[in-house]
């Protein structure tokens, strides 16, 4: 006859168990949105903790490439590195992360944040329900599997920056998925917890570093010029890939989060930064230093005339540089923006935003806009080489116009194809609709021509005009603001 089990008995050990290996266990609550979800787009009501993990893993990459790495043409090294800490499919990670006592609930006020909107467009209500993003708090526990404890420090502190000032979720890069702790009663990690409680960005990062640092036994400072892969943001604020803290202050997160998103957009650089209207020309605005993908669906109708539009009968206008094997490919696609182009084929770029912009809330209760520049220069100038951009110039009879981006940079457009939808194809040797635009890019020209490593430069300072800009616009400036010039020499 088979014993019975003591269930309570059996929970006591297994609590032995955990307390035994644990390193930290924390309660956070969430300072924005959550929106993180399943893969049909629905918020999910619990964080999961691979999402975590793989936040952090990316971070940790980054730090390590940034003050350790020799390697920078890929992450082998810096991967390699992190699989000491968190594992892999085929390697048991030696920490374990485990959420519990989640809680999420809805705020009806997220229907307003334009991203948002703009996803439950049309929807149902019963649908739209599922999509839109919640508050959430939750219980995260960290324990380890055995072996040495140094490197305890590294993986608390990292994950309280990572879900603080990085995001988990939906909207990471654009301020959603923040989450503070509620309080600091862990003996590991206190430091930056008490940091990011009252909202000392630099210091809590400050603080991480010195620990990773001295628990890894390096202190070099690689150059984000030098790399293929993006690098942890610096903390001096002379240099471009430091963390930058905006003018822009709020106690309403749907204003922050607006404005944030809004800063990104190639409209508001148009109209702020080039001074033109929304809907003229910007092949020339480099918005794919920005992340991508970026397009726009076709419209249906000539936006000046009003009469229905339809690409297939429009005229086509062609970079005689880009090399595809049908040009009327691109009048199948049903959208505007960045393309990629390799080998003949087009497809559509994907390229992770290389800035993390955080709404940072302090203990008075307001949020203040960083921008976390994760940089990199050799792969981004192998990338821009494979993109093109295609355009729509809604004059009375429309015409697609195709251009490839590093001709662009350089400002030596010249040869075109132009196929008309009647009649035969030609050869020009100067671009006619480009000529026209040139004329909007001269306004600004340091933002619309130069080598990557400048545009990447300048666009990293016009983002923090923009937010600044559109926070005037709000009246949630911390003081007046003043365009500021670019404080970076050309090396």
């Amino acid at each position: 006859m088979s014993e019975k089990i003591n269930l309570a008995k059996l929970e006591t050990e297994v609590n032995k168990l955990v307390e035994q290996r644990l390193v930290a266990r924390i309660k956070f609550k969430g300072v924005t949105p959550w929106w993180g979800g399943d893969y049909k787009g629905e918020t999910s009501n619990r964080i999961d903790e691979d999402e975590i993990v793989g936040r952090l893993r990316w971070f940790l990459r980054t730090v390590y490439d940034r003050f350790c790495n020799v390697n920078l043409n890929n992450y082998k090294d810096s991967e390699n590195k992190v699989l000491e800490y968190l594992g892999s499919t085929e390697r048991v990670s030696l920490y374990i992360f485990k959420v519990k006592n989640y809680k999420a609930s809805q705020n009806f006020s997220y229907k307003k944040l334009g991203r948002v909107s703009f996803v439950l467009f049309g929807k149902h209500p019963d649908i739209a329900n599922k999509l839109e993003p919640k508050d959430m708090e939750f219980e995260l526990e960290i324990l380890r599997r055995g072996g040495d404890s140094k490197r305890d420090e590294i993986v608390v502190g990292g994950t309280l920056i990572t879900l603080a000032f990085l995001g988990v979720g939906r909207g990471a890069n654009r301020g959603f998925g923040r989450f503070v702790p509620k309080d600091c009663n862990i003996s590991i990690g206190k430091e930056i917890c008490e940091k990011i409680i009252s909202g000392d960005i630099m210091g809590a990062f400050e603080k991480f570093y010195s620990k990773f640092k001295q628990t890894e036994n390096c202190n070099s400072a690689n150059n984000w010029t030098d790399s293929y892969v993006p690098l942890a943001p610096l903390l001096d604020s002379t240099k471009v890939d430091s963390i930058r803290k905006t003018l822009c202050t709020s106690n309403n997160i749907i204003t922050v989060l607006d404005i944030i998103q809004n800063s990104v957009l190639k409209v508001t650089l148009k109209t702020n930064s080039y001074k033109t209207g929304g809907s003229d020309p910007g092949s020339f605005i480099h918005t794919w230093i920005y992340g991508l993908p970026r397009h726009a669906k076709v419209p249906t109708k000539n936006p000046k005339t009003k009469q229905p539009i339809n690409q297939s009968s429009m005229d086509l206008v062609v970079d005689t540089t880009i090399n595809v094997k049908d040009l009327s490919e691109f009048k199948k696609i049903d959208r505007t923006g960045y393309l990629k182009v390799e080998n003949g084929n087009i497809s559509e770029p994907r390229r992770q935003s290389m800035f993390v912009l955080s709404p940072v809330k302090d203990s008075s209760g307001n949020y203040t806009v960083y921008v976390l520049p994760f940089l990199s220069l050799k792969d981004n100038e192998e990338e821009v080489k494979t993109l093109v951009h295609k355009g729509i110039h809604f004059d009375k009879n429309p015409t697609i116009h195709v251009l490839k981006v590093t001709n662009i940079m350089s400002n030596s457009l010249g040869n075109v194809i132009n196929i008309p939808n009647r009649g035969s194809a030609t050869y020009l040797n100067r671009d006619p609709i480009f000529q026209s635009e040139i004329i909007y890019a001269k306004r600004r020209q340091d933002l619309s021509f130069g080598d990557v490593k400048s545009l990447i430069e300048k666009y990293t300072e016009e983002l923090v005009n923009s937010i600044n800009s559109l926070c005037t616009m709000q009246g949630n400036l911390s003081y007046p603001f003043k365009q500021t010039k670019s404080r970076y020499k050309k090396r």
